[in-house]
């Protein structure tokens, strides 16, 4: 936050829905920082303007200096994401990974199990935030995907995610999602997980909450 415009970071720490997300990641014994920029206003700010100009960034309270090694960018548009909606036929199974600490906020408490009225929700109020022009939020088709969705496989864990001294119960693992009803709504069930995957799902994806995979889809995961 410190290294963006002042006037940028102000509407940011205002907004209770940001375009973007990002989380740290291991892989292969390198971490990795990862970005998600929900619009391009957010990825010509955040990325073209400030990040991908930088070699490295200072942690304050650690005294540390962290220097990148690598960077990449690479971009999915809206219309590669909707023209998989439209001309594929999705599988009725969804394996999601979720890999960071993940939890939802209801009624003022967390929940933090994979409960998919509030999985898919989140998806659709966060698409909603950053696509002006569009609309997915609607009650009717969230409540015919919650009556067409069903958890049958879990490998789960909670976990607890640390922030400022407080530790917000969370989860994290894997579940298979079966899909029923119309091929339209199983393609929409596709759709806004993989969306998903890019703005985060449930609660803080803007300080590392929530990051998601899809993992071989098309075939259940025993």
């Amino acid at each position: 936050m410190e290294l963006l415009p002042e006037k940028y970071a102000a509407y940011l720490h205002e907004s209770s829905l940001h375009p973007y997300s990002q989380h740290l990641e291991m892989k292969d014994k390198c971490w990795y920082w990862v970005i998600n920029c929900l619009n391009q206003e957010a990825t010509e700010i955040i990325l073209m303007n400030v990040l991908m100009k930088k070699n490295s960034i200072m942690l304050k309270k650690q005294k540390l200096e962290v220097k990148f090694t690598e960077k990449r960018y690479s971009e999915l548009g809206d219309k590669e994401l909707l023209h998989n909606f439209y001309n594929e036929e999705k599988s009725r199974y969804l394996n999601l990974h979720f890999i960071t600490p993940t939890a939802f906020k209801q009624a003022g408490k967390y929940l933090f199990y994979p409960d998919l009225r509030c999985m898919y929700q989140s998806c659709m109020n966060k698409y909603d935030a950053v696509m002006k022009d569009e609309s997915m939020i609607d009650e009717e088709t969230l409540e015919q995907l919650c009556e067409n969705s069903r958890v049958i496989c879990y490998d789960l864990k909670s976990v607890p995610f640390h922030l400022e001294g407080i530790k917000i119960p969370a989860f994290i693992g894997k579940i298979t999602i079966k899909l029923t009803g119309t091929q339209t709504l199983a393609n929409f069930a596709h759709l806004l997980l993989q969306f998903g995957t890019y703005s985060g799902i449930g609660i803080k994806t803007a300080i590392g909450m929530g990051a998601v995979k899809i993992l071989d889809e098309g075939r259940r995961r025993e």
